[in-house]
């Protein structure tokens, strides 16, 4: 290379240097003025619980108000975990950048042993760096980065439900707890629900769990154990067991493990047979219990579930992927084992059956050998749907 040559290509380089160290310097600026905000919210936040706290136990505020206070904590927090987010993002592509510029500047030894660069500041704050970089006792400092936060959002969510309860127990009248409870109760569900999917999102590259699936099912299990006159342990309700199956399945989902299929498809059939046998069965002869304890809790698992679970069905990216015969058979464990543990309770303990159609002194045979026979019809359809779906599309299929 000639003199000029070589000139030419040391003022690129200085000039490449000088333009990556332009935007370091714009990428660290950013840093730390979203690192001081996300800090303000978090003032912010902390001083608003203790005085709404106060507030709520003044004789000039409404009761009508208090489950709504904690909006503003969800949204906050939403906000600042954006800007965490944003940082992390922002923390990453400020580490290309001043790799280039060591390697640029020749000092890698001295970058690598910590002397100079973003090594030498202390990482503490910034889980990504830690990760990254590790080094001694990283484990200890991850969780001291990590505390705060987890600190601060289970503390949003522990005033959530403290102040719903409160709103319950302070509005005991039906009229005024539709607006003063129900509707602030469910609207902060749904804000903590974006709130978790936000968050699983923004810091799991990998998540693939439908956060929706399992708390609507949650909420349905939860609502069911608040009916004052269920006689029947909770884990005795055909739709509890399939809420709970859709949620193990929910969250075993990225790992897959063995008989995952077979558990979530039972779960979702399960789902389907109550709502079915709800909605055809049960309300044309016994009619819509308005009672708020039952009515909430029917509602929940046999109307809001079924369809968050059909969204999150056709929202899925997957393709069709054909359960096996096998699979699809072993399906059937779930109704013969539920029948049997049913009737099992009844003549040992004497345990009240929840339902009229599958209770031998209260229903004749042939209603019972129908009720079963739907319910096994139900589950084959729902274990043999993706061959049925690419048959009558004329495409093979090929079992998973």
């Amino acid at each position: 290379m000639t003199e000029h040559g070589k000139d030419e290509s040391d003022r690129e380089l200085d000039a490449r240097a000088s333009a990556l160290s332009a935007l370091l310097q714009t990428e660290d600026a950013g840093i730390q003025n979203s690192s001081q905000a996300s800090m303000a919210l978090i003032g912010i936040i902390t001083a608003y619980l203790p005085v709404s706290i106060f507030a709520v136990y003044q004789q000039e505020f409404t009761p009508l108000l208090i489950a709504y206070l904690p909006w503003p904590v969800a949204f906050l927090m939403f906000y600042q975990m954006i800007m965490v987010a944003g940082t992390s993002r922002r923390a990453r592509s400020a580490a290309l950048i001043e790799e280039r510029l060591v390697t640029i500047g020749g000092v890698d030894s001295l970058w690598q042993r910590g002397l100079i660069g973003s090594r030498a500041r202390n990482p503490i704050t910034n889980l990504y760096t830690i990760v990254q970089e590790k080094g001694d006792r990283w484990i200890s400092r991850y969780i001291a980065a990590l505390l705060p936060f987890l600190g601060l959002y289970a503390l949003g969510i522990v005033y959530t439900f403290f102040m719903c309860f409160e709103a319950s127990r302070l509005n005991p009248e039906y009229p005024q707890r539709f607006w003063a409870v129900i509707v602030p109760v469910l609207g902060s569900l749904l804000i903590w629900t974006v709130f978790a999917d936000s968050a699983m999102s923004y810091f799991t590259p990998r998540y693939k769990i439908n956060i929706w699936v399992p708390t609507a099912a949650l909420a349905g299990v939860w609502l069911q154990g608040f009916q004052a006159d269920n006689r029947t342990p909770l884990l005795l309700l055909f739709s509890v067991v399939s809420a709970v199956l859709v949620t193990i399945a929910a969250i075993a989902r990225p790992f897959r493990p063995p008989g995952w299929a077979v558990i979530a498809r039972s779960g979702l059939a399960g789902i389907i047979v109550a709502t079915l046998a709800y909605w055809l069965l049960y309300v044309p002869f016994q009619g819509l219990r308005t009672d708020e304890g039952a009515l909430w809790a029917n509602l929940s698992m046999h109307l809001i579930v079924p369809v968050v679970l059909i969204a999150a069905l056709i929202s899925r990216r997957s393709p069709l992927q054909p359960m096996t015969l096998r699979q699809a058979l072993a399906m059937m464990i779930f109704p013969l084992a539920y029948v049997a543990v049913l009737w099992g309770s009844w003549y040992a303990f004497g345990t009240e059956i929840p339902y009229v159609f599958l209770d031998p002194g209260r229903s004749p045979l042939p209603v019972f050998v129908l009720t079963c026979m739907g319910a096994a019809v139900i589950f084959v359809l729902a274990g043999l749907f993706e061959h049925l779906v690419l048959a009558i599309r004329g495409r093979p299929d090929d079992p998973d």
